[in-house]
């Protein structure tokens, strides 16, 4: 972008340098969170990936949810590659000090995180100083997330892939914009890896205005089609007498069986689904909201007062989350938010999770959302005649003219809108991916939109551009005690990485094997990277690779080498505990824990490791020893039901029946 139409943004500059002609204004500034002791990332390749539960999927009417364009059932069991597992936080929060920017006018403040996603954090209605959106007591981040971190509260945008963004918990990068009429907003825009795109989030309030208004926008300017998912989740308080509407007279439900079905709106088995203080089971509802120009949702409290979010027809899917109301399910709901409970209300391109569309090559896709307060009668509102619930939400929207508003932006040619660089805090792999493309000869990223600055480079895209300059890897990068700071698994790389031959380009060529399913060739590539350099990050691949196979006695081998060479590695020996259970090991599971130092001997999983291994050697006094230490296993799977399954095999041992405890009891 040419330098007159961009400037940094610094916390000096004057109100009126980011004030638009209006009373529309941007700020920076800090708010302090307790948030979640940070770890280092795991620089174990996610190879074969741990799967979201809406991977796991059946379609009890699947003549219901196909249709042209959707890509359904593609690409399901994704892993986190090229991204690092997000697995090193701790239980212990501290207060820390979160960058954020805020877009105001009269009538709302929204305040953002771009180091966390660019997460929608706060929407206050000024005029009854009212929070719209759940606001959790702490960034307190628990294993949902396609990379494992993931936190409650706010506008997390998602993007790509089954499960949570690969950045909801990182940072994105930010800049200002300037509209044509001198109307200022955000944008926060980064490049995804596995799809191959770049997308953008753009934050506007225009004058007067009652709503936010979020534009979307993914760019797939590669000459291939591409499967992809976005949602807006939003999360907003669930009080007793909290109530979901939207435009629909039926939807399709996600609940425990793993089956998705077709059930009526509102009523469902004799009961409300759109009361979520009524709703018992952790379930999805995604809404059919079919052939309506302006799809919306809303969750209105005891007096007619809510959030209301609405978009353009394109972004299609309205669904409602429910953590429900039995023992499991508000287990939950305490262990991820805390005091206060929330339900989510979510908007996507797609009907339903399950499914991606077909994005095709060299395309852009944009929608806008609306997000604002929404006051109606309460007793319409609570009223047993949905379409009277419903009309009265779809009346106030109406008087809005909200539906032109949303397509006039969403249409409107973003070429006249200027740049200015705000928070350069995302990745270098956007700047990576251009150096690539121009090693290849191929067209940029979009610059005047995207661009992605050199300056955002840090030590694990280095080694990637210097390949690209034909220089060697550091001294450092080739000490096989270092682990590899990053991953690649576009096949585009293997030219590059084919002009090296030490250990880790061979290591890298494994892991590119293997993302595209060519697992006997990543095995060969592993094989002679650590024939070239004995080293644990090669070691490691081949016993997950054994373990894939079901050759767990073989998986032990190789993980046994490779722990040595890094025992400090807590994800290795978690893995290595893990084989040697299934290779069915109590004692060698013992004796492997015995020997860990005090930070890994008090880590959930190696705690069930030595209680499952305790249990099998039929020493019940150890491992009810375990169970009694209010074990805590942080980054415990959504639907993971690995602490029942011990406590009732411990029960059943110990001849005894004593009820699962709450602390245990994740069941879904």
């Amino acid at each position: 972008m040419p330098p007159a139409h961009r400037r940094t943004l610094t916390t000096e500059d004057p109100p009126r340098a980011l004030r638009g002609p209006t009373l529309t204004s941007i700020r920076r500034g800090t708010l302090t969170i307790p948030t979640s002791t940070w770890g280092p990332s795991n620089p174990l390749p996610d190879i074969f990936g741990s799967g979201d539960i809406h991977a796991q999927s059946g379609f009890e009417d699947a003549e219901d949810i196909d249709g042209e364009g959707v890509d359904e059932r593609s690409s399901r069991a994704q892993t986190a590659l090229p991204y690092l597992d997000q697995d090193g936080y701790l239980a212990e929060e501290e207060p820390q000090e979160h960058a954020t920017v805020v877009l105001e006018n009269d009538h709302l403040t929204a305040t953002f995180l771009p180091g966390l996603g660019g997460r929608l954090w706060s929407l206050l209605d000024r005029a009854t100083g009212r929070e719209l959106l759940h606001q959790n007591e702490a960034i307190r981040f628990r294993n949902l997330a396609l990379r494992n971190a993931w936190f409650a509260g706010g506008v997390e945008w998602n993007i790509g892939m089954i499960g949570h963004s690969p950045f909801t918990s990182s940072p994105v990068h930010t800049a200002a914009l300037s509209g044509p009429d001198g109307e200022v907003g955000l944008r926060f825009f980064e490049y995804e890896r596995i799809r191959n795109v770049s997308f953008r989030v753009d934050a506007w309030l225009p004058e007067d205005s009652h709503e936010l208004l979020i534009r979307g926008t993914i760019v797939n300017d590669s000459p291939h089609a591409t499967p992809m998912y976005w949602w807006s989740n939003m999360a907003v308080p669930q009080l007793e007498a909290t109530r979901v509407l939207a435009p629909a007279a039926s939807a399709w439900k996600y609940g425990h069986e793993r089956v998705l079905s077709t059930v009526p709106v509102p009523a469902v088995d004799g009961g409300d689904i759109t009361w979520p203080a009524r709703t018992l089971e952790t379930v999805d509802y995604f809404f059919d909201t079919a052939g309506t120009r302006m799809p919306w949702v809303t969750a209105v409290d005891g007096t007619g007062f809510g959030l209301v979010q609405a978009s353009t027809a394109n972004l299609v899917g309205r669904k409602l989350f429910l953590w429900g109301q039995d023992a499991g399910g508000r287990h939950w709901q305490e262990w991820v938010s805390g005091a206060g409970s929330y339900c989510e209300i979510q908007a996507g391109l797609a009907r339903t999770q399950l499914e991606y569309l077909r994005m095709p090559a060299e395309t852009e896709w944009s929608w806008v959302e609306a997000y604002g307060a929404l006051q109606v009668d309460v007793a319409t509102a609570q009223s047993e005649d949905w379409s009277a619930a419903t009309g009265a939400v779809a009346e106030n929207l109406a008087s809005r003219d909200l539906p032109g508003r949303l397509e006039a932006l969403r249409d409107r040619d973003q070429s006249i809108e200027l740049l200015v660089e705000v928070l350069p805090d995302g990745s270098g792999w956007g700047a990576v991916e251009n150096a690539l493309r121009e090693y290849l000869g191929q067209g940029a990223i979009d610059a005047e939109r995207t661009p992605f600055p050199a300056d955002a480079v840090g030590p694990a895209e280095e080694y990637w551009l210097r390949l690209l300059r034909g220089e060697p890897a550091t001294a450092t990068e080739l000490d096989p005690q270092h682990p590899p700071l990053s991953y690649q698994i576009d096949p585009r790389w293997v030219r590059v990485l084919q002009h090296h031959d030490d250990w880790l380009a061979l290591l890298h060529l494994g892991v590119i094997a293997a993302a595209q399913g060519s697992f006997a060739e990543a095995g060969e590539f592993w094989q002679a990277s650590v024939d070239r350099t004995r080293n644990a990050w090669a070691l490691r691949n081949l016993g997950a690779l054994a373990a894939d196979r079901g050759n767990t006695a073989e998986a032990v081998v190789f993980y046994r080498s490779a722990h040595e060479l890094a025992p400090e590695l807590l994800p290795l020996t978690r893995e290595l505990l893990g084989v040697l259970h299934d290779d069915g090991r109590p004692a060698d599971v013992l004796e492997l824990v015995q020997s860990l130092p005090a930070d890994q001997r008090d880590d959930g999983r190696v705690l069930i490791a030595e209680a499952r291994a305790a249990l099998a050697t039929g020493d019940l006094d150890r491992c009810r020893g375990v169970l009694d230490r209010n074990l805590e296993v942080l980054d415990l799977r959504e639907g993971d039901s690995l602490l029942e399954e011990l406590w009732n095999e411990y029960q059943a041992a110990a001849g005894s029946t004593d009820p699962l405890p709450s602390r245990y009891d994740f069941r879904m």
